[in-house]
């Protein structure tokens, strides 16, 4: 919300700046349209980080070679102590297979390596993850595209 007001003011003063003749208020202006698209880019800047950006935790490979299992965070975990966002990707050397995204409630901590066991079997792979506040969860990921979860 704050970002669309920043933007829309930035937008405002731009205009005004090209329209107006008075080299004052052109200027004044012109240092508004510059720190609103610095003002704008901080907040972007923070708010991807914070929901969007993904970090890779860990992955395992299939014994065989063939499929891959990402474990992966999205942005950070929600404040104060809720929520953290994250996904499982099952890929093979052709691409993604499927993706299975899930909440991991971790006393607002990050996931870590230490917070999934990987079982490969014949036609799937079964994550195990852990949380501070949570029982175990299980999520399977088919090596056909289906996921489910225990």
């Amino acid at each position: 919300m704050v970002f669309t007001i920043v933007v829309v003011l930035t937008i405002i003063s731009l205009v005004g700046c090209v329209c107006i003749k008075k080299p004052v208020l052109k200027m004044g202006l012109g240092i508004l349209v510059a720190l609103g698209l610095m003002l704008a880019g901080l907040i972007g800047s923070f708010t991807y980080t914070t929901k969007y950006r993904v970090h890779s935790v860990d992955s395992s490979i299939s014994q065989d070679g063939k499929y891959e299992l990402l474990f992966q965070q999205i942005g950070d975990p929600d404040w104060p102590f809720g929520n953290t966002h994250a996904r499982l990707v099952l890929k093979d050397e052709s691409g993604t297979i499927s993706k299975y995204s899930f909440y991991v409630r971790n006393d607002g901590a990050s996931v870590h390596s230490d917070s999934w066991q990987v079982t490969w079997k014949e036609d799937r792979v079964e994550a195990v993850i852990r949380g501070e506040e949570q029982k175990d969860e299980q999520y399977i990921l088919y090596f056909d595209g289906k996921t489910d979860s225990n």
